[in-house]
């Protein structure tokens, strides 16, 4: 009898044990989590970003050097960004009547001055076409934390750009642009600047109604000359960039495209990360996604989440062979 108490005793005792033991794994693990979650936030609040122009007025049709000064809540130069996306920094610029994108990065220009970014400066060229208002977003990566800011420019000019329209097509003709060397496209696109046909063309399925704060897939089919392209290839690491800007101009989302796993999405809708997982490469640093294949298409998928309702213009980016196509589209978001 001793002995059986004895090993039932014993046996307790191991469970104990094993519980505590699990317990103390989950607290370090909540407190760490909880501490990397408190960094990132830190993180992202404590950078500031000052702009300076040359010329210090922006004139339309004209060069300007748009130079963003970076530093931290002490002052001190914000210099620990990450190559993600096979650039240190994106700049996006989108116009107030969401017709003019440009993605622009301090790597594609002869004229970089690395040390200048070791003061926390980082520069980059534009041509704004048309005069008025436009949003320009940093979007940037550190060891711990992804971050966004964006500002505002006033540009001068006779050219003044278009008023805003609500184009709710779901199918267009898209425009190629021959890429200027290693993903390089530093020229300002106008999405009604050509009249002509292309031999690209772009349809979106889209749901009949897209509601804020629910993820939303949105598939994407390219074909050109009227048969489906399966040899897009990956532009800036990643199968399809997108800028979503919605009418108020009150911020600009930098998100990425997904390939569908064996021509088929639905694993990808019933697991938003699928395909989508973040990984590091000694080669570009972080990704936001899993591996592009070499080669694919017709179809990229979007997934997203739109935070409130409104109109909202989406910009696409992605290559074929030397062009970089342009595939935008407006989508309505019901409450």
């Amino acid at each position: 009898m001793q002995s059986r108490n004895s090993t039932f005793f014993n046996f307790r005792f191991a469970i104990a044990i094993a519980a505590t033991f699990l317990c103390l794994i989950n607290y370090g693990f909540t407190e760490e989590h909880g501490k990397h979650e408190t960094h990132q936030a830190d993180k992202t609040a404590e950078l500031n970003v000052k702009l300076h122009t040359e010329p210090q007025t922006i004139i339309a049709g004209k060069p300007t050097v748009l130079n963003f000064h970076l530093t931290d809540k002490k002052g001190e130069p914000f210099t620990d960004l990450m190559v993600h996306h096979d650039r240190t920094l994106h700049v996006l610029i989108v116009s107030e009547n969401l017709q003019i994108l440009g993605h622009v990065h301090p790597e594609d220009f002869e004229s970089r001055d690395m040390m200048a970014e070791l003061q926390g400066v980082y520069t980059v060229h534009f041509t704004f076409p048309a005069s008025g208002r436009y949003i320009l977003a940093l979007d940037l990566m550190t060891a711990d934390a992804e971050i966004s800011k964006h500002l505002y420019v006033e540009v001068q000019g006779e050219n003044r750009m278009q008023e805003i329209t609500h184009d709710l097509r779901t199918e267009k003709d898209v425009f190629g642009y021959k890429e200027e060397g290693g993903d390089r496209f530093t020229k300002a696109v106008s999405i009604r600047a050509k009249k002509d046909t292309s031999p690209y063309r772009v349809k979106i399925e889209v749901p009949e109604q897209i509601k804020a704060g629910e993820m939303v897939h949105i598939k994407y089919h390219f074909s050109l000359d009227g048969k489906p392209i399966n040899d897009l290839v990956p532009f800036l690491d990643a199968p399809m960039h997108f800028a979503i800007v919605s009418t108020h101009l009150d911020g600009i989302l930098h998100t990425h495209g997904t390939v569908p796993m064996n021509g088929n999405s639905e694993k990808m809708k019933n697991d938003p990360h699928a395909a989508h997982k973040m990984k590091k490469s000694t080669k570009t640093g972080h990704q936001h996604q899993g591996p592009t294949p070499e080669k694919f298409g017709p179809t990229v998928m979007l997934m997203t989440t739109f935070k409130k309702a409104g109109h909202y213009q989406i910009f696409g980016q992605l290559k074929h062979k030397d062009q970089i196509l342009f595939p935008t589209f407006m989508v309505k978001v019901d409450e």
